[in-house]
């Protein structure tokens, strides 16, 4: 008999095995092949963008998910145990000879459903806190990866505002010079102007114009730092919302002088007092050593295939409970160490929090000086602009030398590098005691 296919499942079927061949022709694109995209971050943007794209990020949040799974393993191994097991015995023909009667040997078959419980194992019960406290440090372990991450960004965020900002100086120097070059070649070819300072005048410009690209190589491999940071392509452009005023804010600088400090809010005084706790945990674990194990096992029987005589009991319970009772000293040997080991812990958070407040002290030093610093500094870069124009028109006038030009110069860039250098140290002492004190 002929089968005869309908016309309208015979168009379904080709269109879609059209669909599938169309698919897997269709080329494999990578997250790297990926169409570039441009982003606009603000500082707080970057960092909250990164917390969530940053491969450290992710690998302390993988962490975390593992520390969870190991602590539910630790609770599974004192919840109930169920197994079922079946076995079959053939004998192959062989048979027993008792009292002079030859007795064939059947196949057997049993089926054995057997639910064990750990009662009490002190082992096992200290098994589950110490899982516990595991997962609590992974997660201090990512509160940590966090800071970090978010230092990092707010570095790099810095570090491009100021070179940016450094780049549009160093442009108007640039263009400012090249005006200062070609009225000097005027004068030079109308014959009142010397060509040697001429010549100075064009060294000058050779020097701004290479810092200035140098300038702007470095920008760029900040750039690149900062897609690293955020997760980004290669090719993804990257622009900064936010302003060099508005992270100099010196107001935010003297709120910050003025918070308090609590020890034991720092993150890193909270993983000292959990390795703390631990440390309990494995004293408590070797006195463990000295405590018995109390057992109950349950077991069901059923008889699949029923040899002539099979001794087998249908219900059984066991109940069991053992004590060690000579370890060759082993176990005191271990309660004497991790004995040790906590009062070295104890020693070692009763430090931490002495360095705790002397680094706050210490901090609130750096910052105070650094904004000193920016507050000098932001004065000489004014009057370094003041005495370069100054000096400039006096040599449009010729009433300045070149030597007076270049020295002006020179003056204005290191102004604008001592400017720029302060900014960021004021900026990365401000992080240094956010992050002491778990504001950052």
């Amino acid at each position: 008999m002929k089968t005869i296919i309908p016309s309208n499942r015979v168009k379904l079927f080709t269109l879609c095995l059209s669909g599938l061949l169309s698919l897997s022709s269709l080329p494999f694109t990578s997250r790297a092949e990926e169409t570039p995209q441009q982003w606009r971050f603000s500082l707080e943007e970057a960092v909250g963008h990164a917390l969530v794209h940053n491969t450290a990020m992710i690998k302390a949040d993988l962490a975390v998910r593992q520390a969870e799974a190991a602590k539910w393993a630790a609770i599974a191994n004192y919840l109930p145990q169920l197994n079922v097991n079946v076995n079959y015995n053939n004998f192959l023909g062989a048979s027993i000879e008792i009292f002079g009667m030859d007795i064939p040997m059947d196949p057997s078959s049993r089926l054995t459903l057997q639910a064990s419980q750990l009662i009490f194992n002190a082992n096992a019960i200290l098994g589950m806190q110490l899982s516990e406290l595991s997962r609590r440090m992974s997660e201090l372990g990512n509160n940590q990866s966090e800071l970090a991450v978010k230092q990092n960004v707010r570095s790099t965020y810095y570090s491009i505002l100021m070179m940016e900002n450094n780049r549009l100086l160093l442009k108007k120097n640039v263009e400012n010079m090249r005006n200062l070059a070609k009225a000097t070649r005027a004068k030079v070819e109308v014959g009142i102007g010397e060509q040697t300072e001429a010549d100075e005048i064009e060294i000058v410009l050779a020097n701004l114009e290479n810092t200035l690209k140098q300038t702007e190589r470095t920008i760029e491999l900040t750039y690149n730092s900062m897609r690293l940071l955020l997760g980004l392509n290669a090719e993804d452009g990257i622009e900064l919302s936010d302003r060099l005023q508005d992270v100099t804010d010196k107001q935010a600088m003297f709120a910050l002088l003025a918070a308090g400090f609590d020890p034991a809010e720092n993150v890193d005084m909270k993983a000292g007092q959990l390795n703390l706790e631990i440390n309990k945990k494995q004293v408590k674990s070797a006195i463990a050593g000295y405590l018995p194990t109390i057992s109950a096992v349950y077991q069901r029987n059923e008889i699949l295939l029923k040899t002539g005589f099979d001794p087998t009991t249908k219900n059984t319970l066991v109940l069991t409970a053992s004590m060690p009772l000579f370890c060759s000293g082993k176990t005191t040997a271990e309660l004497k160490k991790a004995q040790l080991a906590y009062e070295s812990a104890q020693e070692d958070l009763e430090l931490m929090q002495k360095q705790l407040l002397i680094q706050d002290k210490q901090l609130r030093f750096n910052l105070k000086s650094a904004l000193e610093s920016y507050e000098i500094q932001e004065r000489n870069i004014e009057v370094s602009k003041r005495m370069f124009d100054n000096v400039t028109k006096k040599f449009e006038q010729g009433l300045s030398s070149s030597l007076e030009v270049t020295n002006a110069s020179n003056n204005l860039l290191t102004a604008q590098s001592n400017y720029i250098q302060s900014a960021m140290s004021l900026l990365n002492a401000s992080d240094a005691l956010k992050k002491l004190l778990g504001t950052l």
